[in-house]
């Protein structure tokens, strides 16, 4: 039984961890940059508190930790600052430094594209409607997400959770999950 660790990684984090195919997965969110008032979002701050909240978080270890991936720079081009890209790649290296510091056995990364894809079966939808989707899905399935953080998490929990049991997948497809479904009234009386 494998125990996944999925991570929407910024500065607002989702987590969603779980064993594969043993149902409803935990999930949260925390903000790195608010710990210290007098430095919000101070970069150095942000990556200490991200390693002190991920050296707790894979206690019990898991067996795969899993990160949404970064986007390339031309993705962001004039959307962020080079000093929020950086804090990114940090944060990145942060949370990678721990997981294998602690010994998780494997860590890896998924292209949102290709998590969008999997979990609402669209991979280019415009960037809040595709967020919009994804939390409906996760509360279609039970999973009562809070935030875009949480929610994406969850998309990549169960996209790594599909790659290691395929049969995982079917779940959150409207054909194989009828909580999925949409009742259709057509044709109209």
């Amino acid at each position: 039984m494998t125990d996944v660790l999925a991570i929407d990684l910024a500065t607002r984090t989702g987590w969603c961890r779980g064993v594969v195919g043993c149902g409803k997965p935990e999930f949260g969110a925390i903000n790195f940059g608010i710990k210290n008032k007098k430095m919000p979002g101070c970069g150095d701050e942000v990556f200490a508190v991200a390693m002190d909240w991920m050296s707790d978080l894979v206690d019990p270890l898991p067996d795969v930790v899993i990160l949404e991936s970064m986007l390339p720079p031309e993705a962001m081009k004039n959307k962020t600052s080079r000093q929020v890209r950086d804090r990114l790649a940090g944060l990145h290296g942060v949370i990678r430094a721990v997981a294998k510091r602690r010994g998780v056995s494997e860590i890896s990364e998924a292209a949102v594209g290709d998590v969008r894809a999997h979990f609402i079966g669209e991979r280019n939808l415009p960037r809040d409607e595709a967020k919009r989707s994804v939390i409906d899905r996760c509360q279609a399935l039970g999973w009562d997400v809070a935030n875009d953080n949480e929610a994406d998490a969850c998309a990549l929990w169960s996209y790594a959770c599909a790659l290691i049991d395929p049969k995982t997948a079917l779940s959150v497809v409207p054909l194989f999950n009828r909580k999925l479904r949409v009742i259709s009234t057509w044709p109209a009386k």
